[in-house]
């Protein structure tokens, strides 16, 4: 259980290093910094603001990609507590059900929280959009 913690743990961490990868630094020189920022202002206001369509373009894949390994793992776990469940003594078996009642638990946190945050944008999309 341990080794999948920490594999768990290596995949969310490489996952957040692939994402701050992309880093923009926008440097000039001090003559003309004022010219550079009057321009970044003006564009401002000739670009209309990021739409929710386009966040939702950004985000959701990287939520799905979140979901389909949260969901790889909890059918891994479930399968290697299964089996060891299967084939460990009857004294074994109360630790192992304790582990079980956890991974459930955090079955339902995990799956809960996704409901409770589509039925949340559903109701704000109807209420404002």
């Amino acid at each position: 259980m341990k080794k999948i913690i920490k594999i768990g743990t290596m995949i969310v961490c490489a996952i957040l290093i692939l994402l701050s990868l992309e880093n923009n630094a926008y440097a000039t020189t001090a003559g003309n910094m004022k010219d550079k920022a009057d321009e970044w202002i003006n564009q401002g206001s000739q670009n209309p603001p990021i739409t929710t369509d386009e966040v939702w373009g950004k985000l959701l894949p990287i939520g799905q990609i979140l979901i389909s390994i949260g969901s790889v793992v909890l059918v891994g776990c479930f399968m290697y507590l299964g089996v060891k469940y299967m084939l460990t003594d009857p004294s074994g078996k109360a630790d192992i059900k304790q582990k079980l009642i956890g991974l459930v638990i955090a079955t339902v946190v995990i799956y809960g929280g996704i409901g409770i945050f589509t039925i949340l944008v559903n109701l704000m999309n109807n209420l404002l959009g």
